[in-house]
């Protein structure tokens, strides 16, 4: 090619770039238009207008949102188009925004972006931002409305600028921000908040849990020696937290959850250990390795219940319900079967009682959904209903105590807690609506009234029915 081939091609190239990067500037240009006010659409508002020396508040954060909006939409990439003086007043309306939009600079055809921010108080120490954009030869606008704090006047309005000028980077933060919170378990440690809610209950009972199998592990082996016990501890219970934190990692464990598979594993690891003991396992040390064993199918057993249900708060206190009071009705039921109180500890029977309350409250919690209150309500309750029953049937073990007298006074105290928590349990549910004609009020049950003896008035109890009727 000759040389003058090679300078036409240098030329026509030359000029093809500065016209396409000159095309790019005036395609990114942009008007700011100063800060007008009001900011809502309600009717009978006053017409739009820039803010008075008389609004002093309000013209100071205007002021302050159009420097924010001018430097923003330059540190955003566009060209900012100094020269326009803004609308003339009565030409503010959204057409006019639009016919602005038509134009990046006076005498030219190419569309341009024009922002019209606007203010209004919003009642106390808060205000209306309302920013209308008009994209380039465009026929709609896009609006933004937030109702933020006085001080919070220019960063939100600078959110919402970039927010209008750029929707797609707009998403890409958005998407990337719930990829954040979606990877919070794994990014902030035991106490994330995002995901796994309960995984400080898990690792704190799953640490507690390591180090009491490391322990069986070494009563069990016979070796007395510290140097053993130690390292096991600290080996048993690095196992837990690091297995804890894993599971929190894979699934979103809640409180719930949480607390669930503790009750399974400690109450079925009491229940273990409670049998041994009652069976008589020698060599002693043997039986905290019946614990942990029982403490492992415990919370096996509450795993496969947590992969068909998802257990709140109300469900795992259920459980732990279930487990002391299975102990304790278990351990008064063995009194009551060898119809004495002393001299031996009931083992077995409180080993039963945890097992089948563990097990029957377990099954209970995967049916019913139930508030923490009201459970407590129901425990205490049947705690309170099982020490009335005992007083009230506390003369038959003062004086000349028999195995029928000991019967007679369990029997009373087991009766007392059936019937408390059945009681409470009716007081605190959720009664349906009332039929007409229906029978309405609720029970008591204490002191109903009183006798007048010669030593003084003899309270006398009993059950009763008080309401309308």
């Amino acid at each position: 090619m000759a040389p003058q081939g090679w300078k036409i091609v240098l030329v026509f190239g030359s000029l093809f770039f500065w016209c396409r990067l000159a095309a790019a500037e005036i395609k990114a240009s942009v008007v700011v238009w100063p800060t007008l006010t009001p900011a809502g659409d309600a009717p009978g508002a006053a017409p739009l207008h820039r803010p008075v020396p008389a609004d002093k508040a309000l013209l100071g954060r205007a002021q302050e949102l159009d420097a924010t909006l001018r430097d923003a939409v330059q540190d955003l990439g566009f060209t900012l188009d100094l020269a326009d003086p803004g609308p003339a007043p009565g030409h503010m309306r959204d057409e006019d925004l639009l016919q602005r939009a038509q134009s990046a600079f006076v005498g030219t055809a190419d569309g341009t972006w024009v922002i019209s921010p606007r203010l209004e108080g919003a009642g106390g120490d808060a205000y209306t931002v309302r920013i209308v954009a008009a994209p380039p030869n465009g026929r709609e606008l896009r609006v933004r409305v937030e109702t933020v704090p006085a001080d919070s006047v220019y960063a939100r309005g600078l959110v919402m600028l970039r927010d209008l000028l750029s929707p797609q980077a707009a998403a890409a933060a958005a998407i990337e921000h719930e990829r954040e919170l979606a990877a919070g378990g794994t990014s902030q440690g035991v106490m994330g908040p995002h995901r796994s809610e309960g995984r400080a209950v898990l690792a704190a009972n799953a640490a507690l849990f390591g180090a009491f199998t490391a322990f069986s592990m070494q009563r069990a082996s016979g070796s007395p020696d510290p140097r053993v016990l130690y390292p096991l501890l600290a080996v048993g219970t690095g196992i837990g937290i690091g297995g804890s934190l894993l599971v929190a990692d894979e699934w979103d464990v809640t409180t719930g959850d949480a607390w669930f598979l503790a009750a399974g594993g400690w109450w079925a690891a009491a229940s273990a250990f409670l049998l041994a003991a009652g069976e008589n396992v020698q060599p002693l040390d043997d039986r905290y390795a019946y614990g942990a064993g029982g403490g492992l199918v415990g919370v096996s057993l509450a795993t496969l219940a947590l992969i068909w249900n998802k257990m709140d708060e109300g469900d795992a206190l259920v459980v732990h319900s279930g487990g002391a009071l299975g102990l304790l009705l278990g351990g008064a039921t063995e009194f009551l079967k060898r119809g004495s109180t002393t001299g031996f500890t009931p083992y077995l029977g409180m080993g039963y009682g945890t097992a089948i309350g563990l097990v029957a409250a377990g099954a209970l919690s995967t049916r019913i959904t139930v508030s923490p209150s009201r459970v407590l309500l129901i425990d205490l309750g049947t705690g309170g209903g099982a020490l009335l029953g005992a007083a009230a049937a506390s003369p038959l073990i003062f004086q000349n105590q028999t195995e029928g007298r000991t019967r007679s006074w369990l029997t009373a105290t087991l009766a007392g807690s059936v019937v408390g928590g059945v009681a409470t349990w009716w007081l605190t549910r959720d009664a349906p609506a009332k039929k007409a004609g229906g029978l309405r009020g609720f029970p008591s049950v204490g002191v109903i009234g009183s006798s007048v003896t010669r030593s003084g008035a003899i309270p006398v109890y009993g059950a009763g029915w008080g309401g309308e009727f």
